[in-house]
């Protein structure tokens, strides 16, 4: 018997439906089989009346069995992920057995539902949609759906399910349950159910501040040698960045995964970190959790450590995931290492990851759940990549408490924002339709609940070849002048995510790989990393915020701004925070842009790069040259903004200027802190609040917060909607105190 899986016949201890009062507007429910026969209807109502019900539930046997190898070695198989270890043949044993089950819901009227996770088709809305919940490259299920109606529901299982969407209703399919819980979170809006959202899971933790700068990566950077000199061409440029990434392949020739780095290309990681933070670069390396030759394969072995008829390390076990912290540690957290990208994640994705033509979704779904559930648990399948991030956190903290932990995965669950993990959607291709739909990915990604996301900036696959993922539309990469100009569009994009992050195979990703310093290609990336240092005061105090309080830092027109018809469904543009509104531009130049559409809200907007002054309420079609896309200024935002740094370490503290937006009252918390380590926990940060009084033309700042020193002076730029503008200094002690504009 497997541990964790019983007798589905003897597991029924309760018979009655549990409905448990979590926190205000937060409801569990619990459900075994003995209460579906017959069910009652579960009725969840407010003062408003009944908002959603679940009209429907059923249990089924589900055998569970395991792929038993004994004796067998192993294939060795060439595949997308490189060369790996298969146990594909061998017996296939029942263990024991759980159940699956069906929820079925309905609720009133035509809310917008919205979350479930990050996948590939860009849907936004899935009333009247499905999906399928499994981790697979280009895949995060989050089983978490969110309503523009002001409710989420958040199904606590970690197997795999299936979500359609119906008239007026929704159905989950779960894979492998013991039992069902589930809950229901109310709130006014919806950014306050994704408050509410982050009690229950954790509010994220804070990451480093150099996190927020930008990070240059790409498949795949040759030796310690080939990193330190692009970072010396960054510095030599005045090009701001400040984390390059070392992908895969830094093993041994034939050692696929171990974490062992070849003398020979890596001989010192300590001097390899030690000159990179001479220039105030980070350095992330790229770790696998399979190891087919090696170390730390003979290390997993001999402990019994790799999930059953696989060589990926068991990440559920509390000491498999001790043994891969230390081989991490060995070489490179030791050296010196600031990030670790912990890749291919989901782990199990070589079934589907194959082929010239993509499977239909079912047969996908079929493929990996299936080859996943032989060698874990199907009941917690869906976590393997929490579990992960999980162990990797919480030794990074017992062990190097004077670093914030970051882990960029590909992968990961609804407690990623807690565990500090930067997710990306993954292997993507290079084409404009892929770009559209990243945006809605964003935006959605954002409505699950996950606050730390990125992408690979121009698509990972830029050339087409014959698996059916590649399928980039450029063969030629950066010498194709058309790939160039989707680059800088996605570049665009990337720099107004919470993680800018460049990153690719087929062809280079450096900003001079595209061009010469007077070409427009490199002028425009240059000036999209300026943008990037400069606004990095707001993202740091924005990201400051939203660890305090949990809403996301990319917020959907639904989640900004309410239940408006007008604004609900669009999924094309977003806001970065409570002052900035980006609409990604998402067409070529020769088919259409070079002007974009953007729904206005309610109020007053400006242009960022003219601050030129639009009103609220309003579709505006603005000319998006290629050096130009639409990012506003909420009126009555004060904007920190910084002057010059190309790194987080250059940048002064709190801000080098602040910039009012007149036209409406307007708030903002000025955050700062050391940047790294945990003593922010311990209140050592400084936080100001101020408030823009729109009608008496005057800036308050109240008291200071935190232990660190509040006393700097800083200019205070005031923009009119008239295109005026006027300056003033300001000076600051901790103290209340009040800035005239008359």
């Amino acid at each position: 018997m497997v541990s964790g899986l019983t007798a589905g016949a003897a597991r029924a201890e309760r018979s009655f439906m549990r409905r448990i009062q979590v926190a205000e507007g937060i409801i569990r429910v619990l459900l075994s089989p003995e209460d579906c026969h017959p069910f009652n209807p579960v009725s969840f109502h407010d003062s408003s009346g009944e908002y959603l019900s679940q009209t429907g539930c059923v249990f089924t046997p589900r055998p569970v069995f395991r792929l038993s190898v004994d004796g067998v070695q192993g294939e060795v198989r060439q595949t997308a992920n490189g060369e790996v270890i298969s146990f594909d043949s061998g017996e296939c044993r029942q263990v024991g057995s759980v159940w699956s089950a069906v929820l079925r819901f309905s609720f009133p009227g035509s809310p917008v539902l919205t979350g479930l996770g990050a996948h590939e088709d860009g849907i936004f809305d899935y009333s009247g949609k499905s999906e399928l919940l499994y981790e697979h490259n280009m895949k995060i299920p989050i089983p978490f759906l969110l309503s523009s109606d002001g409710w989420g529901l958040l199904l606590e299982a970690g197997c795999a399910m299936k979500y359609r969407g119906e008239n007026s209703g929704f159905t989950f399919e779960l894979d492998a349950v013991e039992e069902i819980s589930y809950l229901v979170i109310r709130g006014t809006d919806c950014a306050d159910v994704l408050r509410r959202l982050a009690f229950v899971i954790g509010k994220p933790a804070m990451l480093p501040k150099w996190a927020f700068g930008y990070i240059q990566s790409k498949e795949r950077y040759q030796s310690a040698e080939e990193l330190l000199s692009v970072v010396r061409e960054f510095r030599h440029r005045g090009l701001g960045l400040d984390c390059i990434v070392q992908d895969w392949m830094t093993w041994n020739d034939g050692c696929w995964g171990d974490k062992t780095p070849d003398p020979a290309r890596f001989p010192d990681i300590r001097a390899l970190t030690d000159a990179l933070h001479q220039m105030n670069v980070h350095f992330m390396v790229s770790v696998w959790p399979n190891a087919d030759k090696g170390r730390d394969c003979d290390e997993f072995a001999e402990a019994g450590f790799f999930l059953p008829s696989s060589r990926i390390y068991d990440a559920f076990s509390p000491e498999a995931r001790n043994l891969y912290w230390q081989q991490c540690r060995r070489f490179w957290m030791d050296g010196g290492t600031d990030a670790l990208w912990c890749d291919s994640c989901e782990p199990i994705t070589d079934p589907d990851w194959c082929g010239d033509e993509k499977r239909a979704p079912e047969t996908r779904f079929r493929l990996i759940t299936e080859a996943s559930a032989l060698r874990m648990n199907p009941v917690t399948m869906n976590q393997y990549a929490s579990f992960h991030l999980r162990g990797l956190r919480e030794h990074w903290l017992r062990d190097i408490p004077s670093k914030r932990p970051v882990l960029l995965s590909r992968s990961g669950g609804t407690d990623s924002g807690a565990l500090g993990a930067i997710l990306w959607s993954g292997d993507i291709s290079a084409r404009w339709d892929i770009l559209e739909k990243q945006v809605a990915e964003a935006v959605r990604v954002s409505c699950s609940g996950i606050p730390w996301w990125t992408l690979d900036i121009g698509g990972f696959f830029v050339d087409r070849k014959g698996p059916w993922f590649w399928r980039g539309d450029y063969p030629d990469g950066v010498r194709d002048p058309a790939y160039r100009e989707l680059y800088i569009r996605w570049f665009q994009f990337g720099a107004m995510l919470p993680v800018f992050r460049s990153h690719g195979t087929d062809t280079s990703r450096e900003p001079w790989a595209f061009g010469a310093e007077e070409s427009p290609e490199y002028r425009c990336l240059r000036e999209i990393i300026a943008l990037r240092y400069r606004l990095l005061p707001y993202l740091y105090s924005t990201a400051a915020r939203v660890c305090r309080d949990g809403l996301p830092m990319i917020r959907a027109m639904l989640t900004a701004f309410g239940n408006d018809p007008w604004l609900r469904g669009l999924s094309q543009q977003y806001m970065l925070g409570d002052a900035l509104l980006v609409r990604p531009v998402t067409r070529s130049l020769r088919d259409g842009g070079d002007r974009t559409s953007v729904i206005l809200p309610p109020g007053g907007w400006y242009d960022l790069f003219t601050e030129k002054y639009y009103p609220g309420g309003t579709e505006q079609l603005l000319e998006t040259p290629l050096d130009r896309f639409p990012v506003l200024v909420r009126a009555g935002s004060v904007l920190p903004l910084s002057a010059g740094a190309c790194s987080a370490a250059e940048l002064n503290s709190p801000a080098d200027e602040l910039v009012v937006f007149s036209g409406a009252d307007g708030c903002l918390d000025l955050y700062d802190d050391a940047g790294d380590g945990m003593e922010y926990l311990q209140d050592e940060y400084l936080r100001v609040p101020f408030h823009w009084d729109d009608s008496a033309c005057r800036l308050l700042a109240g008291k200071a917060d935190g232990s660190l020193p509040a006393d700097f002076s800083v200019p205070v730029r005031l923009v009119r909607p008239d295109g005026s503008s006027e300056i003033r200094p300001f000076r600051y002690s901790g103290e209340p105190a009040v800035l005239e504009f008359r």
